[in-house]
């Protein structure tokens, strides 16, 4: 198979488990573009592998992965408050709304649990694949599954009303005992 057989195929699904790994369009696509770039110039080795998607996909995640050294610090947008919408957008997009909202928490989880829960949700990997692509072992992967959904439930939850603390209590004042008296 050569590599334009292979992007013929498997493009539309790259670009798509790119885009919701990185939660950004633009910053997926760049993630996927690099990606290919690498993938491209090996692809003569990779072409002969019995399969070739999971070790592109691996690539994707790893470029992924990679990349929040140079994006964290070059690519950091604040909104203000001038360029946010008046209003929501109408009830009947509540679909897309839906679709938001879930990238933009799953763009606030540690790049290592996204892409663990992208892999298993979105991809449907068994463990040991996520593990192979993330290079980690099975008991890391459930993991970052199990505490990246408890994130996500935390961070889904209404932030208007602050979550229970967990009171610390501190041990009983320690007095002196003089062992003379008796009660």
């Amino acid at each position: 198979m050569t590599f334009e057989e292979f992007l013929d195929a498997e493009l539309n699904g790259l670009d798509r488990y790119s885009r919701v790994l990185v939660g950004d369009r633009q910053l997926a696509h760049d993630c996927l573009a690099e990606s290919l770039i690498k993938v491209q110039a090996r692809w003569k080795k990779i072409g002969e592998m019995d399969n070739p998607l999971a070790y592109v996909r691996r690539v994707i995640t790893n470029t992924f992965l990679d990349q929040r050294r140079s994006w964290a610090h070059r690519m950091m947008h604040l909104v203000g408050a001038e360029e946010l919408p008046e209003q929501s957008a109408p009830s009947d997009l509540r679909s897309l709304e839906d679709r938001a909202q879930l990238h933009e928490l799953l763009r606030q989880l540690p790049r290592q649990q996204r892409a663990a829960i992208v892999m298993r949700h979105y991809l449907d990997l068994p463990d040991a694949d996520i593990a192979d692509a993330l290079s980690c072992t099975v008991g890391s992967v459930r993991t970052y599954i199990s505490r990246g959904l408890a994130a996500l439930r935390l961070l889904s939850e209404d932030t208007d009303t602050p979550a229970p603390r967990r009171r610390r209590t501190s041990p009983a004042p320690l007095t002196p005992h003089s062992g003379t008296e008796r009660s």
